[in-house]
C-alpha cells in the first residue's frame, strides 16, 4: 500500500527503528527526505489496537523500549528495568527475603496494583503466578536476552486484550528471525552486600533463515545473591533502629501476665537479646536476617517460524524458564500461624520466674534462622497459523494456542511446631528464658519443623481473530478486526500436613485452588471521518464461569489537523474478577503498622490505649507495645471470601503529540482511572477498632487481661486481628504524562536527550462507603512525580551516556519523617570493537544516593518498593558476535 508520509510519522518511526539513539546515539542510523511526498510503509500492529495501521502514534500513549535501551540501562533483568521506569509510579515489589513472594517481582503501571497490569508475551496474556493466587505475573520469568523490544500501554484496554487490563499493559516482543550467533556476559558490584549481593548475567542467542522461515533461540542466566540487613546497618540512624527495629519476641522469653509485660534480669546475655529503654529486651531480628533474596533464573527461548504457502504460515514459541531464590530470616516467633495461640507458662512451672501464669513473647532461637529456598519453573508453549486469503478484499486472520504452566516449591528449614514447644514448657525440660540452657538445645529437634507447599498455576488459551477493510474514500481506509478467546485457568496450592493445620509457629498458610473458564468476543472498528479525523470503536464480551459476564467498550479519536500535530483521546470501560485466591483461599497472616486515619480513627489500640489512660499512674506501660502509640505492629489475619463480586473500572485520556522534525518529538497525556467496588480489606486502624466492637466478621484474639498496681483490670494485648475480604472500596487516579525526544548532529558527533516525567495529581481512596476519601497523592510511598532525564553522545564505535532518575517527595501526614526528593545519576560507555564485539561499563548510581530511610517505615526503615540499597553499582558487560 502506498501512504503519504507526514513529519509526524517519520518522527515516530525514527523513534522505534532507532530508538535506542534517544539514549546513546548508537544504534541504526537512519534519516528520511522530508521533501518525498509518498513512500510505501507496511502497516504494522502496536499494541493498543489489534487493527494493523500505518500510523504508529494511535489515540492511547504507548512507550516503545528498544534492545539498545535495555542495553544502555545497565539493569541485567527485565524486572528491574521495568521497576526503574517512570510509569511504575509508586514502585513495585522486588524480590525480598522472608517473604512468601521472595521469588516474585512485578510492574505496577499507574500505582493501582500489579493485579491491574496486564502483561502479554507476543500479545497473548502471561500466566498468572500461583504464588500471588493468580493475580500477577512474575516478571522474573522473562528472560532479558530473549527480548527483542518492549511496548507498554499507559491506559486501559478491557476491550482489545481483556477486561482486568485496567492500569494498562506491558507487552514483551520477543526475539525473532535472528541470523547469526552472540554470546554475552557481564557482572556487577554494588556497594552494599559484601561478595553476596554481587550478581552476573550470560547468554547466547542465535538463530539461522530461510527463504521459507526461521529459527531463532536465547540461553539466559541471570543471579543476584543475598543481602543481609546487617550490610547496611550503617545507613540506619541508632534513633531509628531503637524506636523500631527490635520484636518483643525475644529469644530470652518476655513475660505478659496479670501484672503486665516484663522481661527477667540482665535479659540481654543471649545473642541479639537487647536491654531497651524501658528495661525489658528486644530481639535484634535484622541483624541476622537478609533483606534482599538471592535469585538465580535459567531460561531458554525457541520461536520458529515457516511459511507452509505464499499466504499461510506456521508460528510457534517455546519458553522456559527455572528460578532458585533463597531467603533468610530471622528466628521463627512462636505464633502458631496466627491464631492467637502464644505459648504459656505456669506460675508454678520450675523455670518461672514470675510466679504468676502467663503468655511468652518468644523466639525459637536454639535451631538458627529460618531459612527458605523456592524453586520456580514455568514452561509456555504456543503455536499457531495466520495467513491472508481473498475474502471481503483481502483479511489477514489468525488462530492460535497457548499453554502454561508454572510449579513452584517453597521449603522452609527451622520453623517448629507449637504443641511440641508448648508440652516441652510444661515439662519444665524446656526454659524459654536461657536459649544457652543445654537441655535446651538438646530438646530443640523435637520441636524443629521443616515446611514445604507446593504450587501450580495452569492455563490453556485458544484465541483467533480476522480482520480486513470494509472501505476506502477519501478520508481513509475503514479497518475491522473481530476475535474470540477461551480460556481456562488452573490453581492449586498445598501446605505441608502441619502447617494445613496450624499448627507450625512462624509460618502462615493454607491449602487453597480453584478452577476459573472464561471465553470472550471482541470487535475493534477504525473509522476515518475525515481526512484528518479518525474514530476507533471497540467492545469485548467476556463471560467467566464463577462471577458472571460483563461487556466493555471503548472509543478513541485522532484528530491531525496538520502533518506535525496529533491531538488524541480516548474512553473504555473494564472489570477485574476476584482471584481465585481472594474467592477460595484460606486465612493468612501479615504483620503491619497501624496507621492512623485523620479525623477517623487513631493509629493505635483504643481500647487498650483508653483503658491504660483510666489507670493514672505515670510512666506505666505493661504491653508488648505502647498501645497508645502510633505506627506499631500487629497481626492481622487476612481470609477469603466466596461472595466477591467483579470490580469496575471507568478510564479515559486525552493527549497531544507535536513532531515538526523527524528529530523531535513532544507529547503530552492526561489520564484517569475510576475504580468501584474494589476487592479490599478495612484500613488496618477501623479492622481493629471494628473487631473491638465485635462486628460481624470482624474480631481480636487478645492475650489474657492485665492488673495494674491500682487493681484496674486491662484487656490483654491484641495477638492476632481479623480482617476479611469484601467489595466497597473506591479509588481514583488523574495525571499527567510527558515526554519529549530531541537529536542532532555536530561535527563531533550526535547527541540525543530524553525527557519522560509522570505526575500523579490525584490517588484517592475511598477504604469504605461510610468513610471520606483519603487523598494519598504526595504521602508515604505515594510520591507525586517521577523522572527520567537521559543524554547521549556517540561518534563512529563509541557511545556515552547518562540517565539521571527522580523519585518526587513523599511526606507524612502529621509533618514528621517527611521523605525528600531521590535522585541518582546513572553512567555507560560502550565500544564497538573491530572484530564485532561490544564492551559495555557503566556506574548505577554514581552518586552513591543513599535510600531515605525513616523510622516510619518500620524494618528495613526503606521503602523497597521505590527505592534500592546497593548503593554505588559499577558493571561490566561483554557481547561477542559471530
Amino acid at each position: 500500500m502506498t501512504l503519504k508520509t507526514t513529519k509526524l510519522r517519520d518522527a515516530i518511526t525514527f523513534a522505534l527503528v532507532a530508538g535506542a539513539t534517544a539514549v546513546t546515539g548508537t544504534g541504526v542510523a537512519f534519516a528520511q527526505d522530508s521533501g518525498t511526498e509518498a513512500t510505501t510503509l507496511d502497516r504494522i500492529e502496536v499494541t493498543g489496537s489489534r487493527i494493523s495501521r500505518a500510523e504508529i502514534e494511535g489515540p492511547a500513549p504507548v512507550t516503545v523500549i528498544s534492545r539498545e535501551q535495555l542495553a544502555v540501562s545497565g539493569q541485567p533483568t527485565v524486572a528491574e528495568f521495568l521497576r526503574n521506569q517512570t510509569f511504575n509510579t509508586v514502585g513495585s515489589f522486588a524480590p525480598s527475603s522472608g517473604s512468601s513472594f521472595q521469588s516474585q517481582a512485578q510492574i505496577n503501571l499507574r500505582g493501582l496494583g500489579a493485579n491491574y497490569t496486564l502483561i502479554l508475551l507476543d500479545g497473548r496474556r502471561m500466566t498468572q503466578s500461583p504464588i500471588t493466587g493468580g493475580g500477577a505475573a512474575n516478571l522474573n520469568l522473562i528472560p532479558m536476552a530473549a527480548v527483542e523490544r518492549i511496548e507498554v500501554l499507559k491506559e486501559g484496554a478491557g476491550a482489545i486484550y481483556g477486561a482486568d487490563a485496567i492500569g494498562g499493559v506491558v507487552n514483551v516482543i520477543l526475539r525473532k528471525d535472528f541470523e547469526g550467533l552472540e554470546f554475552t556476559v557481564g557482572r556487577e558490584w554494588p556497594k552494599y552486600g559484601g561478595d553476596g549481593s554481587e550478581a552476573s548475567d550470560a547468554s547466547v542467542v542465535g538463530g539461522i533463515s530461510s527463504d521459507r522461515g526461521n529459527i531463532t533461540f536465547a540461553l539466559d542466566h541471570t543471579s543476584r545473591g543475598l543481602m543481609y540487613n546487617r550490610d547496611y546497618r550503617e545507613l540506619i540512624p541508632d534513633a531509628f533502629y531503637n524506636a523500631a527495629g527490635y520484636s518483643s519476641y525475644n529469644s530470652v522469653a518476655n513475660f505478659a501476665g496479670p501484672s503486665g509485660y516484663q522481661s527477667i534480669a540482665n535479659c540481654d546475655f543471649a545473642e541479639n537479646s537487647v536491654m531497651l529503654a524501658d528495661g525489658t529486651c528486644g530481639f535484634d531480628h535484622m541483624a541476622t536476617s537478609a533483606n534482599e533474596a538471592s535469585v538465580r533464573s535459567d531460561s531458554l527461548l525457541v520461536t520458529a517460524n515457516y511459511d507452509i504457502t505464499d499466504n499461510v504460515s506456521f508460528f510457534s514459541r517455546i519458553i522456559t524458564a527455572r528460578n532458585r531464590s533463597f531467603g533468610v530470616y530471622a528466628s521463627a516467633p512462636v505464633d502458631n500461624n496466627g491464631q492467637g495461640m502464644l505459648p504459656t507458662i505456669a506460675a508454678d512451672n520450675p523455670n518461672n520466674p514470675f510466679g504468676e501464669a502467663g503468655t511468652l513473647y518468644y523466639r525459637f532461637t536454639p535451631l538458627g534462622t529460618r531459612d527458605s529456598i523456592v524453586r520456580d519453573e514455568s514452561l509456555d508453549i504456543n503455536m499457531g497459523l495466520q495467513g491472508y486469503n481473498d475474502w471481503f478484499g483481502g483479511t489477514n486472520w489468525e488462530i492460535g494456542v497457548t499453554h502454561g504452566r508454572i510449579t513452584g516449591t517453597n521449603t522452609g528449614f527451622n520453623y517448629g511446631i507449637g504443641s511440641a514447644l508448648q508440652e516441652l514448657i510444661d515439662s519444665g525440660v524446656f526454659n524459654p528464658f536461657d536459649p544457652t540452657d543445654p537441655g535446651t538445645q538438646a530438646v530443640a529437634p523435637q520441636v524443629g519443623h521443616t515446611t514445604l507447599t507446593t504450587s501450580e498455576q495452569r492455563m490453556l488459551l485458544v484465541d483467533g481473530n480476522i480482520g480486513f477493510d470494509l472501505w476506502t474514500t477519501n478520508a481513509g481506509t475503514a479497518g475491522f478486526v473481530t476475535g474470540f478467546e477461551y480460556r481456562d485457568d488452573r490453581m492449586e496450592v498445598l501446605y505441608d500436613a502441619q502447617s494445613a493445620a496450624g499448627n507450625v509457629f512462624g509460618s502462615a498458610g493454607s491449602n487453597t485452588g480453584g478452577e476459573r473458564a472464561s471465553y470472550s468476543v471482541y470487535a475493534e472498528a477504525l473509522i476515518p471521518l475525515m481526512s484528518t479525523l479518525s474514530l476507533t470503536a471497540a467492545a469485548r464480551y467476556d463471560s467467566y464461569n464463577d462471577i458472571g459476564s460483563k461487556t466493555t467498550p471503548r472509543v478513541g479519536l485522532e484528530f491531525r489537523p496538520i502533518d506535525s500535530l496529533l491531538v488524541r483521546g480516548s474512553w473504555g470501560k473494564g472489570f477485574r474478577a476476584p482471584t481465585m485466591d481472594d474467592l477460595y483461599g484460606a486465612s493468612g497472616t501479615t504483620n503491619v503498622a497501624i496507621t492512623e486515619i485523620p479525623g477517623v480513627v487513631a493509629g493505635n489500640d483504643e481500647l487498650a490505649c483508653q483503658a491504660l489512660q483510666g489507670v493514672g499512674i505515670t510512666g506505666y506501660q505493661p504491653y508488648p507495645v505502647d498501645p497508645c502509640g502510633a505506627g506499631s505492629q500487629y497481626q492481622f489475619v487476612v481470609g477469603s471470601n466466596p461472595n466477591l463480586t467483579a470490580e469496575e473500572s471507568e478510564n479515559w485520556g486525552v493527549g497531544v503529540v507535536f513532531s515538526p522534525t523527524p528529530d523531535f518529538s513532544a507529547s503530552l497525556d492526561y489520564y484517569s482511572v475510576d475504580l468501584e467496588n474494589v476487592v479490599t480489606t478495612a484500613p488496618n486502624a477501623l479492622a481493629l477498632r471494628y473487631g473491638n466492637e465485635g462486628r460481624e466478621d470482624f474480631g481480636v484474639i487478645r492475650g489474657g487481661d492485665i492488673i495494674a498496681p491500682d487493681g484496674t483490670v486491662l484487656p490483654g494485648a491484641p495477638i492476632s486481628i481479623l480482617s476479611p475480604l469484601f467489595n466497597g472500596a473506591a479509588r481514583k487516579i488523574t495525571g499527567l504524562d510527558l515526554d519529549v525526544r530531541y537529536g542532532f548532529d555536530t561535527d563531533v558527533g550526535r547527541f540525543n536527550t530524553a525527557l519522560s516525567w509522570s505526575r500523579q495529581l490525584t490517588n484517592d481512596l475511598q477504604p469504605l462507603p461510610e468513610l471520606d476519601t483519603i487523598e494519598r497523592e504526595g504521602l508515604f510511598g505515594y510520591p507525586k512525580d517521577r523522572g527520567q532525564l537521559s543524554a547521549g553522545w556517540s561518534s563512529g564505535d563509541i557511545g556515552v551516556s547518562a540517565i539521571a532518575n527522580y523519585i518526587g517527595p513523599n511526606r507524612n501526614p502529621t509533618g514528621a519523617n517527611n521523605v525528600g526528593s531521590w535522585t541518582t545519576v546513572d553512567l555507560q560507555t560502550n565500544f564497538e570493537l573491530p572484530w564485532n564485539s561490544r564492551i559495555e561499563f557503566g556506574v548505577r548510581n554514581v552518586g552513591d544516593k543513599t535510600a531515605p530511610m525513616r523510622q516510619a517505615y518500620g524494618a528495613p526503615f526503606y521503602d523497597q518498593s521505590l527505592y534500592n540499597i546497593y548503593g554505588r553499582t559499577p558493571y561490566l558487560r561483554f557481547t561477542q558476535r559471530f
